[in-house]
């Protein structure tokens, strides 16, 4: 027995910045942004007078406000919840996890819950953890919330670093969410998923340190920017798109399926210029679906934000196949599955 989606869900903070205000923060004119990323607008937690998040808006409050509008889609009752799974690389603490938090703010009690740090591919590293519960009967309706807070890690002015500044950019909050059950019969069960790890012996292009044990709290670590996000833009671009293509091959080879016979091809959005790299690997035109100008790069939560933005616009009906699929370049991973809507 394999899992089927019954509800989705998606919340975006309320702050929208647009690259005019970005840009002035950042010294990248608006121009510029838009060419580079194909991104207009972001959502951000962070307040104008400081770099802390506003008020209940903490990563784990994004998940909770994503998990009661995927609830409510599933027109599932709180109590029906055995299982939370939450993915993030931003979670409000290193401990209490954020499974916790949200499990806690959602007022579930006695439940199971597990909490997975994984940025692109998180989605479907979660999905494999819900579809093996599912098959033991160790589950009967899970919630899977993906939640990132980009914002108050952003570092502007003269000492920030460059590569940094494109981060501040590109990168924004928001979190999805999905109540996922057995399903039924084979027709409506999601197929095909994996989360591999090429192995490509390349350096990890993106690190996000924190305050970890790699970046330990000294005054150096602030003066040199360490605990920031530093990403090769060109080593992403470059090598991501091959596993994005990668993970879609070997979705579709498990189902004997060919991505013609897919309604939508949903991915993680790296950049707003997907749909060049589609082209290049022979995905037809209208098929990748982007939300990207109007979100940003909103990295574990990417995916459900789009697919929840399909749903409410009602472009998806019930039999549509979505090839979703993801590359994750700080550690060179893939992965994907074949979503049979069923709504």
């Amino acid at each position: 027995m394999s899992c089927r989606i019954r509800g989705i869900g998606s919340f975006l903070p309320p702050r929208v910045v647009t690259n005019v205000e970005v840009g002035a923060m950042s010294g990248i004119s608006p121009e510029r942004i838009s060419a580079l990323f194909d991104v207009e607008q972001r959502h951000w937690v962070r307040s104008r007078e400081s770099a802390a998040p506003m008020s209940g808006l903490r990563c784990s409050d994004l998940g909770v406000a994503a998990a009661q509008a995927a609830l409510a889609d599933a027109d599932t009752a709180l109590g029906e919840v055995d299982t939370v799974v939450t993915v993030s690389t931003t979670p409000d603490f290193m401990t209490p996890t954020l499974d916790y938090l949200v499990a806690v703010k959602l007022g579930l009690r006695d439940v199971q819950t597990f909490d997975l740090r994984s940025p692109c591919a998180g989605l479907f590293r979660a999905f494999l953890l819900v579809d093996a519960l599912c098959a033991q009967g160790r589950t009967k309706r899970a919630l899977i919330v993906t939640a990132e807070t980009f914002s108050p890690f952003f570092r502007f002015g003269p000492d920030a670093p460059k590569n940094h500044r494109l981060n501040t950019v590109l990168y924004a909050d928001g979190a999805a969410a999905f109540v996922v059950e057995p399903a039924a019969d084979d027709a409506h069960a999601i197929r095909g998923l994996t989360v591999r790890t090429s192995g490509d012996a390349r350096e990890s292009p993106l690190t996000f340190g924190g305050m970890l044990s790699a970046f330990p709290p000294d005054p150096g670590v602030y003066e040199r920017a360490e605990y920031l996000g530093n990403q090769d833009f060109r080593a992403v671009l470059e090598h991501g798109s091959r596993l994005f293509w990668q993970a879609g091959r070997v979705v579709l080879d498990a189902t004997g399926l060919e991505i013609t016979d897919c309604r939508y091809v949903l991915t993680h959005q790296a950049t707003g210029k997907m749909d060049t790299h589609a082209e290049k690997l022979g995905v037809p035109p209208g098929l990748l679906q982007s939300n990207i100008s109007r979100v940003g790069n909103t990295v574990a939560a990417s995916i459900g934000i789009l697919m929840d933005d399909l749903h409410r616009a009602g472009k998806l009906t019930r039999g549509d196949r979505l090839l979703v699929v993801a590359a994750e370049s700080s550690s060179w991973s893939y992965g994907g599955m074949l979503v049979t809507w069923d709504r």
